[in-house]
């Protein structure tokens, strides 16, 4: 049963938000207190699930951060993630305080979460289990903040209404405190979901989240750990279908560790996210607002496990054969076949209006999410969006332990080569014999192809402290005629741009407290 996200809002949560129709119906405007709610467990239960509905959105601040690496380019470039992948963004850009503002949204309400939830009369146990669920959320929105924007202020209270934020924490200390609270949660927690609580917080989702902030910050013996106590659980897997992992069939598979729920029948962007309104190409009513690269389609090797400059199987003239599968899941280039709409009916993806401000930029279009059901479009779409999966353990726990051997041993080879031979992919198993660079190589390929478009390559980048590199390269594509062709040149400022700005409103409501991140003053 899915996630119901209760919009709540108590008197002291209203500095940000409204309280909704909802909970007036419990008590009157004039009369509401705290302390008024927090009677049952019913009610702790609802202010814990709209928790969730404050995760960080997956359309612009996630899939679209794509663009801002060599994978992708945004078809609106005069909008807000245009200038953010042209590297022309000020501190003002509106994406930085959308992200900023949901993240301690939530954070607020994990906060009021903690300190009314001892006095609900409920089960001690289960008090227990939704404690360390909220743990959880408040690491997941830190780690959000991190990732983006460095050391963020740590709250060890709900703000009163026109209390300012404190100062900012240090990268490190933030990643303490997310290390603690996952550490703290993950005991009191079931390690998998069942139906009955599918899409809240696990021991699973715990250590998944500890592997991923510490191999971003480069404690790979954590890492490893975190990685190697999911993959000891014994109970995720990876999916059968790599295509339909991200369609509603496969929602429950026990590949999917966290990920934001979804009603059926969206009826505002609650209950339904817009990723197929965003991405799905215009001939299926999409705004195809993200256009592949050539640089990401030359990426995918071959099916003999050889790069396109190496493999005898690559035929320029017909450069889409004998790919790794992986390519026609990901991605749609002129002539590639999709079914569309109840009917399955065959269309032919096409680039003849590339350019127009409304149609890819590069010839390519993303594939990656479409559901052929959702034809014609519906403003919001109903299926889960995957924030950690299997398969991002499994290749953390690889790269974590290479990097902490001189040569990678059979532990390492194992763990990449069951994402690459995973049913419906079956690429060939790494060769033997390689060199602990030659791994982290591979392993860092592995994820930007097993990981395209879901919001992960940007901040791998960051991490390897690769993204100016691949912002900087010419940026190709096919023209109608199926020619490559250059389509823009891009900036990136590397003592800027490696962390978003924190939100210049808030910098200067702060009366010289918070600190703008360098090179964005």
């Amino acid at each position: 049963m899915k996630l119901k996200y209760y919009v709540l809002g108590l008197v002291s949560a209203c500095a940000f938000t409204s309280c909704n129709d909802d909970f007036l119906e419990r008590a009157p405007k004039d009369q509401l207190s705290d302390t008024s709610y927090w009677q049952s467990k019913d009610d702790a239960e609802k202010f814990a699930n709209g928790i969730y509905r404050y995760l960080v959105q997956p359309e612009n601040h996630t899939i679209m951060t794509d663009c801002y690496t060599a994978n992708a380019i945004p078809v609106h470039v005069t909008a807000e993630q245009g200038q953010l992948s042209a590297g022309t963004a000020d501190a003002f850009n509106p994406h930085f305080y959308q992200l900023w503002q949901e993240a301690y949204y939530g954070i607020r309400r994990c906060l009021i979460f903690q300190e009314f939830i001892d006095g609900v009369p409920m089960d001690e146990a289960a008090k227990a289990t939704m404690k360390a669920e909220v743990q959880y959320l408040e690491a997941f929105f830190y780690a959000t903040l991190l990732k983006y924007m460095g050391g963020v202020p740590i709250m060890d209270h709900p703000l009163a209404l026109g209390e300012a934020l404190p100062a900012r924490n240090s990268e490190e200390e933030v990643y303490t405190h997310i290390v603690n609270l996952l550490d703290a949660a993950a005991p009191k927690l079931p390690s998998i979901r069942t139906a009955a609580d599918q899409g809240k917080a696990s021991a699973g989702a715990c250590m998944a989240l500890k592997a991923r902030v510490a191999y971003y910050a480069h404690k790979y013996d954590v890492a490893e750990t975190a990685a190697k106590a999911v993959m000891d659980m014994n109970v995720y897997g990876l999916a059968d279908n790599y295509e339909m992992l991200f369609n509603p069939e496969y929602e429950m598979c026990n590949e999917i560790i966290f990920a934001k729920q979804y009603n059926a029948n969206p009826a505002n962007s609650i209950e339904g996210n817009k990723i197929i309104q965003f991405f799905a190409p215009v001939m299926a009513h999409g705004w195809e607002a993200l256009s592949p690269t050539q640089d990401m389609i030359d990426a995918y090797e071959c099916v003999d496990g050889l790069p396109i400059s190496k493999s005898p199987l690559y035929d320029a003239a017909n450069p889409f054969e004998n790919r790794d599968p992986r390519l026609a899941y990901s991605v749609l280039w002129p002539g590639a076949e999709f079914p569309r709409g109840v009917d399955q009916t065959i269309v032919k993806f096409d680039n003849q209006n590339m350019g127009d401000g409304s149609h890819t930029r590069t010839g390519y279009s993303m594939r990656k999410y479409f559901d052929a059901d959702e034809y014609p479009l519906r403003v919001y779409y109903q299926c889960d969006f995957i924030y950690i999966r299997y398969a991002e353990v499994l290749l953390t726990y690889a790269e974590a332990r290479n990097e902490q051997l001189s040569a990678p041993d059979a532990s390492v080879y194992a763990a990449v080569n069951q994402v690459r031979q995973r049913i419906s992919v079956e690429m060939p198993a790494l060769k033997e014999g390689m060199t602990k660079e030659e791994m982290r190589e591979a392993i860092r390929h592995e994820r930007r192809i097993e990981f395209a478009f879901e919001g992960m390559h940007l901040f791998d980048t960051r991490s390897w402290k690769t993204t100016e590199e691949e912002v900087t390269r010419p940026v190709w594509g096919i023209d109608k005629e199926g020619k490559p062709f250059q389509v823009e040149t891009r900036r990136f400022n590397p003592a800027r741009d490696y962390l978003w700005a924190i939100p210049q409103k808030d910098v200067d409501l702060s009366n010289g407290v918070l600190e703008q991140n360098p090179g964005w003053k």
